[in-house]
């Protein structure tokens, strides 16, 4: 039997086609947002979006109350509509669930907007090399007190100061005054020697602030027992007794495993990160910041690297030396 490309005969079994919906791509989405942006482009369409979060029984009653014509409300309703922020639901207009999320959006842009001398001036505070970490935030907190602009949050939680730190020694200095305001956690990964942030451990650890630290296995274990020890017993050997039985606690710990760079995190909010060099390894520069998502992102990828690592036992090490 002839068959025919494309038809159907008795010889040839049913089919059915299964319609794959492909990815959109970012051309796509850019299209789409082109397109609710123009919806929402003029102020009669923002007029009648918002009207819409308590719904519009009457579009007579809404057209005189907004001061519209009826041309002009209906042509921006119906973008809307396309747009897919406004559907009819039981005889009234109300958001979608996804104009539900643009609304919320919205009043946060209209609330930045609102706000943006402030904003400005963060700006240019940001870029103000001769303040501390703490006094740009001390400023920031002031500048946005009781201020929300971000749904479900504060600013200063996606703002918080970035620094970027060029040498290692103001590293250092950067990462004790950090260390010394810890109130309960600190997570310390480090690829170099240096007694005083060992010391500025010790001492947090001594508050009850539970502090454990990472040393890259490529240091020599005695070496960093050697540094633990001449930091705290030089010139305090009436502390030598509390000492020992403070490293038999639970609130220092210190563990030695690959390190892929150095990296802080204070109580989940206050971080640092290394940026070393791609050739060698070496210290490039570093970035500061103030921030408990990228923080809790950085306690996540620390704690992997604390079950992986080994358990340095500085009194037994310090015997055998």
């Amino acid at each position: 039997m002839k068959r025919v490309i494309g038809k159907k005969t008795s010889m040839s079994p049913s089919v059915h086609f299964i319609q794959v919906e492909k990815e959109k791509t970012q051309d796509d989405l850019f299209k789409h947002l082109e397109r609710i942006f123009s919806a929402a482009s003029s102020i009669d369409a923002l007029k009648i979006f918002y009207t819409a979060k308590d719904g519009i029984e009457s579009s007579t009653q809404t057209i005189k109350k907004l001061n519209l014509t009826q041309k002009r409300y209906y042509t921006n309703l119906k973008r809307l509509i396309d747009a897919g922020l406004v559907e009819k639901v039981d005889g009234k207009y109300v958001h979608t669930t996804f104009g539900k999320i643009s609304y919320k959006l919205l009043e946060a842009f209209k609330n930045a907007v609102d706000k943006k001398d402030k904003l400005d001036l963060i700006d240019r505070l940001l870029k103000t090399k001769n303040l501390s970490v703490e006094e740009t935030e001390e400023i920031m907190k002031a500048l946005l007190k009781d201020v929300s602009l971000i749904p479900g949050g504060q600013i200063t939680d996606i703002l918080g100061p970035v620094r970027i730190v060029e040498t290692w020694e103001k590293v250092v200095q950067e990462v004790i005054e950090y260390i010394n305001k810890a109130e309960e956690e600190i997570l310390f990964a480090s690829r170099y020697y240096d007694t005083r942030i060992m010391e500025a451990c010790l001492i947090a650890a001594q508050r009850h602030v539970e502090t454990y630290y990472l040393v890259d296995k490529e240091l020599k274990v005695s070496s960093v027992a050697q540094i633990f020890l001449r930091s705290l017993f030089t010139n305090h050997d009436d502390v030598l007794n509390d000492f020992f039985n403070f490293l038999k606690s639970s609130l220092f710990k210190i563990k030695y495993a690959s390190l892929p760079y150095s990296f802080l995190v204070i109580d989940k909010e206050y971080s640092m990160v290394e940026v070393s060099k791609p050739l060698g390894k070496t210290f490039s520069l570093a970035f500061t910041f103030h921030n408990k998502r990228l923080s809790e992102r950085l306690s996540e990828s620390f704690k992997e690297l604390w079950e992986r690592g080994v358990e340095i036992n500085l009194l037994n090490q310090n015997r055998q030396e």
